[in-house]
């Protein structure tokens, strides 16, 4: 039986974080109660409490823990579980905090011989890798395979924008793993991680003349995810694609320059919070309960369908390289603090909670 309080961080008058005592959230129609033992940290959580949130929204989005209430679901009491939810938005949603509550649809279930903080961190990287290569480039679905497809020659390609972020180690391996070319840029200092998580080609991404190069040497590459998506480096992923140019997925919203860069380049934006089923509003833009219910079922196969379970257990899909953090909910904002200032490189910061 869970308490009827806990504790979690939520966001405080003039963009300050505090740890407080809060109601244990009660979970909805089609939603589990889950005790959190584990959360990771992405960009989105210090910029909801630095810019959006308003005070006494919980924080946090990654999480592993365990079911603690089925409600109902098909999920049973003590499943180890790991998603996301949109942390920061609401007074009774997200991870940062001793018990949380998701819709069962949108959990993965955690294999045993996966350490608590990588499968964390499945999450909002994980979770947004699978949406923008499956969804938005169509890339065909991972098998449920033990071991990686042969490539050759005639392998499709996938362009990977900043391969050594969160979402980029994601997309990495789950694109070598369902049988593509997988080309990423990267610091020198982590091509050879890259190459170990699946990348056939590595490059600077300060290398002059770089999308050139890219393109040149695959002429049939037609897809990219840009990890970035800021700064410029959407018209580089535009240029980088071969003769027959194709699509560029973005994390933020497309740029007036990359569009004009290629007329036979799409630039096409993704955002993860659509796949947990709630329609929200996301700065001018609004997710209705039709686009919502969409893209959480095309997320199923990944989630209730089991290929992140299966493709952790064979050891095939790694997840991030994982930074340990002291402090419990009370260190996260000196996570917070570290993301911003740029110290953060190739690892995924992660707390224990539970």
């Amino acid at each position: 039986m869970a308490p009827s309080q806990m504790k979690a961080l939520v966001s405080a008058p003039d963009h300050t974080t505090e740890v407080k005592e809060v109601s244990v959230p009660k979970p909805e129609a089609g939603e589990v109660l889950i005790k959190v033992s584990t959360v990771t940290l992405n960009p989105t959580d210090w910029k909801h409490a630095a810019f959006m949130s308003t005070p006494s929204q919980i924080l946090g989005c990654d999480f592993c823990g365990t079911v603690q209430d089925s409600n109902g679901t098909d999920l049973a009491v003590g499943t180890k579980v790991a998603g996301f939810v949109h942390g920061g938005k609401y007074e009774d949603r997200g991870s940062f905090a001793e018990y949380l509550k998701a819709r069962a649809d949108t959990l993965s279930k955690v294999p045993a011989n996966v350490d608590e903080a990588v499968a964390s961190s499945v999450g909002i990287a994980g979770y947004t890798a699978a949406q923008a290569l499956f969804s938005r480039l169509e890339l065909n679905l991972p098998s449920k395979t033990d071991t990686l497809p042969a490539l050759d020659s005639n392998s499709p390609k996938l362009l990977v924008w900043a391969g050594s972020s969160s979402v980029g180690q994601y997309a990495v391996q789950l694109g070598r793993i369902a049988g593509y070319h997988v080309i990423t840029t990267a610091s020198p200092k982590n091509h050879e991680y890259l190459k170990s998580i699946g990348a056939s080609e590595t490059y600077d991404y300060r290398q002059e003349a770089l999308p050139e190069l890219i393109s040149k040497q695959n002429p049939t590459l037609s897809g990219a995810l840009d990890c970035i998506s800021e700064g410029g480096t959407q018209s580089l992923c535009a240029r980088s694609l071969g003769s027959s140019g194709g699509t560029v997925v973005v994390l933020l919203k497309p740029e007036k320059e990359a569009i004009e860069v290629r007329n036979d380049v799409k630039i096409v934006h993704t955002l993860v919070y659509s796949v947990l089923g709630h329609p929200f509003a996301y700065g001018k833009a609004a997710y209705d309960e039709a686009t919502v219910s969409a893209e959480n079922a095309k997320l199923q196969a990944f989630t209730s369908q089991g290929i992140f379970r299966h493709l952790f257990a064979s050891g095939l899909l790694r997840g991030n390289v994982i930074k340990h953090m002291d402090g419990g909910l009370s260190g996260i904002p000196q996570g917070f603090k570290y993301m911003q200032e740029g110290k953060v490189s190739l690892e995924k910061l992660a707390y224990r909670i539970g």
